[in-house]
């Protein structure tokens, strides 16, 4: 079976096709390089792929939905969606922090997965070969290192964010992975994906929306004129 995996929560979209569960097609895009056409042109890539290796061939999708950038994440799920209503095959979404973190299941030491939330502000999940131990989390760097207990592996763009604090006093605890292979992509998001295609637990696309977990700016506004 073919699985169609989709990952737009950064301004690296990529899309992949994995089959037998191995990747045999990946194509990555910045988002930022044509800004005029960014967006549909990532629609006709994903159309393209399709019609290549067939409509009645792609067994399911995967997409990642969240936490990330707000509009790069509807972007993914809107396509996700489109494709999953319109050619009736079935969608498992994931969490991008699991992503990161599952992902590096392979590691010794706890993995700590952040995403940059912006002003100042970090998504974060603590992992132990595999395995999640904390809530998805919105919260700052200095807050995070509360539920750091050792030598850690700090991985994702939230690393960003973590440069801009002195923590010098935890150098010997935290190790900064910031390579750009280690950032999500279509293939990882499959591969975490898997194990709820195989089973047969799919989501409701009608009813999916992405993972946010703190408001968007358009949101923030708007409560701040109705406040009063």
């Amino acid at each position: 079976m073919k699985i169609l995996g989709i990952e737009t929560s950064s301004p690296l979209f990529s899309l992949c096709i994995n089959e037998d569960e191995k990747m045999i097609y990946e194509i990555r895009k910045s988002r930022q390089i044509d800004v005029s056409s960014r967006d549909a042109q990532f629609f006709i890539e994903a159309k393209r792929l399709i019609e290549y290796f067939g409509r009645d061939k792609i067994g399911a999708l995967a997409v990642s939905i969240g936490p990330g950038m707000f509009t790069s994440l509807r972007v993914g799920l809107s396509l996700a969606k489109g494709l999953a209503l319109a050619l009736n095959i079935p969608i498992v979404a994931v969490n991008t922090l699991d992503v990161i973190g599952v992902s590096m299941s392979f590691l010794h030491y706890p993995v700590l997965a952040v995403i940059n939330a912006y002003h100042e502000e970090i998504y974060a999940a603590l992992y132990k070969k595999g395995e999640r131990k904390t809530d998805y989390l919105l919260t700052t760097p200095e807050q995070v290192e509360n539920i750091i207990k050792g030598k850690t592996m700090v991985i994702g763009s939230g690393i960003e964010v973590f440069k801009k604090y002195d923590l010098s006093h935890n150098s010997k605890v935290l190790h900064f992975l910031d390579d750009d292979f280690l950032l999500p992509t279509a293939t990882k998001v499959i591969k975490i994906a898997l194990p709820g295609i195989q089973f047969g637990k799919f989501d409701d696309p009608e009813v999916l929306e992405p993972f946010y977990i703190k408001k968007t700016d358009a949101e923030r506004n708007y409560n701040k004129t109705n406040a009063h």
